[in-house]
């Protein structure tokens, strides 16, 4: 047994190298309070690491969760996680040497709303968690103090599951066949009877699994006989503790690879979900860029074709000026040869005459549209000189308004906290206060790493959970349906039908992350 007496509480620091800093948990309540900051950790956000050690050492609790720091290097005073609580509640996780530890991390967590502050170890064999955790402590540079009634070893009938699970820590060496089978070899006794050679009567074993089978690998350990015949078959106890320990064995590693599979799907939910909202981000602001590029060439489409217009007219006019001056001048002819330099000068007058009131008239035009535009400039300016009065006149009222006794509520500890369905309750900062309160939808829409439009339309699934299938131009299916309580996991189309109307009926789990990508 563990002498919880003996526990010591530790806070270890991850960095990209390794546990990078050891502290008690009584220094860590100091950094959370304010005491202290950490200059270090200034403007990041910190993997770290909760356990409880006994007085051997010896891992027996481990909470994976991060923290933020500020650029003052003081602890974010929004965060709130329940360690304690957490460690209480938490799943089997490896063994460390004091058993299967209490393990509770973001696949792994026994509150839901806090999954999103913790993180996955890493299984891997070059940088295992576990690993770097049972030596860092094993290592005790907090100076622990080892217990007088400090536990030994962990019994094998309580490490054999944990050790051969796929956590990635090494398993202990296997123990000697000698010690296996020992206690039972020396209770073993010759058969009674004629000892002049006749062979005893075989005792029959228990039926073996089938090929296959993951307890097969057991039949080499059941058949004990020597290669004289002789028959030293094992107890019918011993034979089921070998099966129990076995079985044990195999729960073990189903448990272990499903953690390790759940892990690796909730990374990648995390990833669909943020490139799906960076994706609809940069479409938005490519639709906002094409609208913007339509615009303006109608524009100077409009203004090209009044050109054409213009163009047009002053043709019509140039010509029936040439048709009026050659009627004028077959007339002056058919009159008299004499009046043709008379009406050749009179027509070139009246020709420059109009071509100046013509090019005085554009002139006027051009000046006018010069004056507008000075005037529009001028009204723009004046304009933009007012913007910036009342900018001013706005940061002067903010600072004189309320966001004072905000910002001092701040310091004295309070903060905002609002639910919303899908995120939770959301600590909100006061630096995000007006975000929040001209959006509240799309501010929640962020915290669960999905668009407006995708957060509604799960809000709508949330509170009603019937089939969106239509039937007629005004009635639904509205048959129940699964409630999706995770606005990432819902899937427009697929989530919100009956199993009757799914695009996909038949296909289960096997399509489950495919719709996540569409």
């Amino acid at each position: 047994m563990v002498d919880t007496r003996a526990s010591v509480e530790a806070v270890f620091c991850f960095d990209e190298n390794g546990i990078c800093k050891e502290m008690m948990y009584t220094e860590f309540e100091a950094i959370l309070d304010g005491v202290v900051g950490l200059n270090e950790f200034a403007g990041d956000t910190i993997k770290s690491a909760f356990i409880v050690i006994n007085g051997a050492l010896q891992v027996e609790s481990c909470v994976l969760f991060t923290i933020g720091f500020d650029r003052q290097g003081f602890a974010s005073k929004s965060w709130n996680l329940p360690l304690r609580h957490l460690a209480e509640t938490a799943g089997a996780g490896p063994n460390l040497g004091a058993g299967p530890i209490r393990l509770s991390c973001k696949s792994q967590c026994s509150v839901a709303w806090h999954h999103a502050d913790m993180w996955d170890p890493d299984m891997s064999p070059a940088s295992n968690t576990f690993i770097r955790i049972r030596d860092t402590a094993k290592a005790n540079k907090l100076c622990i103090p080892k217990s007088s009634n400090a536990p030994g070893p962990a019994p094998q009938s309580m490490l054999t599951g944990a050790q051969q699970s796929n956590w990635g820590v090494a398993a202990a060496p296997p123990q000697p066949a000698a010690d296996l089978y020992g206690s039972f070899a020396s209770d073993v006794s010759l058969p009674q009877g004629d000892l002049t050679g006749a062979a005893p009567q075989r005792r029959v074993p228990p039926s073996l699994p089938p090929q296959g089978h993951p307890q097969a690998t057991l039949a080499p350990t059941l058949d004990l006989m020597g290669a004289g015949g002789d028959d030293f078959g094992l107890m019918d106890s011993q034979l089921q503790a070998l099966e129990s320990e076995h079985r044990g064995k195999i729960a073990s590693l189903l448990k272990a690879q499903r953690l390790h599979i759940k892990t690796l799907q909730t990374e990648m939910q995390q990833n669909v979900a943020a490139l799906k909202l960076d994706y609809g981000k940069r479409l938005q602001h490519a639709e906002i860029e094409v609208a913007r590029l339509k615009s303006q060439h109608e524009s100077l489409h409009s203004q090209n074709m009044a050109l054409r217009e213009q163009n047009e007219a002053q043709r019509k006019q140039l010509d029936a000026l040439k048709k009026a001056s050659s009627i004028e001048s077959k007339q002056a002819e058919a009159n008299k040869n004499e009046k043709l330099d008379e009406l050749k000068v009179q027509y070139q007058n009246m020709l420059e005459e109009r071509v100046t009131e013509e090019t005085a008239k554009l002139k006027e035009d051009i000046e006018l549209r010069n004056m507008e535009l000075m005037y529009r400039h001028e009204v723009a300016k004046q304009l933009r000189e007012e913007l910036c009065d009342l900018r001013k006149d706005k940061l002067r009222l903010v600072n004189d308004g309320g966001d004072k006794f905000l910002e001092r509520l701040e310091g004295l500890g309070v903060s905002f906290i609002a639910f919303h369905p899908g995120a939770g309750h959301i600590s909100i900062p006061l630096a995000s206060m007006p975000e929040y309160m001209d959006d509240p939808i799309t501010y929640a829409a962020d915290k669960c790493l999905v668009s407006i439009e995708h957060y509604k339309v799960w809000l709508g699934h949330y509170e009603r959970p019937t089939c969106k299938q239509s039937l007629t131009k005004d009635k639904n299916c509205d048959c129940k349906v699964s409630r999706i309580d995770v606005p990432s996991q819902f899937v427009i189309g697929d989530s919100d039908r009956c199993d009757k109307h799914k695009a996909h009926n038949g296909a289960g789990n096997i399509v489950s992350f495919g719709a996540v990508n569409k």
